[in-house]
């Protein structure tokens, strides 16, 4: 059953995610494909704010607890420059089964344009991924893609439903978070 946790920090890697409730104004779609061992996650997500406020959001690794539902911790271990190590530990629901994931990554931050995101380690053999923001009509824009290789014995067919609801529920829980803090900046 551990094995399965692998697959759940797919959603978790997405670099962190964006995204908008209908309420919010903005949209978000995920799309995952499957090819053998390897998972892809492509998403485009628009927030009703500046590329500042949301990358200001995506990049708050230390308070990523504070509005991103299944993560426990998150911390900055190290910082090079732009170059970040970030562990984080949570857990994630597939089916009836709830489990733990922990992780490393390295960041490369490109601020206010991108960032690069590997795993160094954790629960997948090898993890990518790439986040972009752009300025679009009034809002942003951002586009994400990952490659991923969980360490997992299961059918990963069965994980793609729970993949792209995990992931779209951060975009929301992100796109609520910017929402919030461009609002208290307003003074709403």
């Amino acid at each position: 059953m551990n094995r399965i946790a692998a697959l759940l920090p797919l959603a978790l890697l997405t670099g962190m995610a964006w995204g908008a409730t209908p309420d919010a104004g903005g949209d978000v779609s995920v799309r995952v494909e499957i090819q053998g061992e390897v998972v892809r996650v492509g998403a485009e997500a628009t927030i009703p704010a500046s590329v500042r406020e949301v990358w200001d959001v995506l990049t708050d690794f230390e308070n990523l607890p504070r509005f991103i539902s299944n993560i426990a911790s998150s911390k900055v271990l190290a910082r090079n420059g732009n170059v970040l190590r970030v562990s984080q530990t949570g857990k994630a629901g597939f089916g009836p089964f709830t489990f733990e994931f922990q992780s490393i990554r390295e960041l490369t931050l490109t601020p206010f344009e991108h960032f690069e995101s590997r795993m160094v380690e954790g629960n997948m053999k090898r993890f990518r991924g790439t986040t972009r923001l752009e300025s679009f009509a009034g809002a942003t824009r951002i586009r994400y893609q990952s490659e991923a290789v969980p360490d997992t014995m299961l059918p990963l067919d069965l994980a793609r439903s729970t993949i792209e609801s995990e992931t779209r529920e951060h975009y929301q829980e992100i796109s609520r978070e910017v929402l919030r803090r461009k609002g208290i900046a307003s003074g709403r």
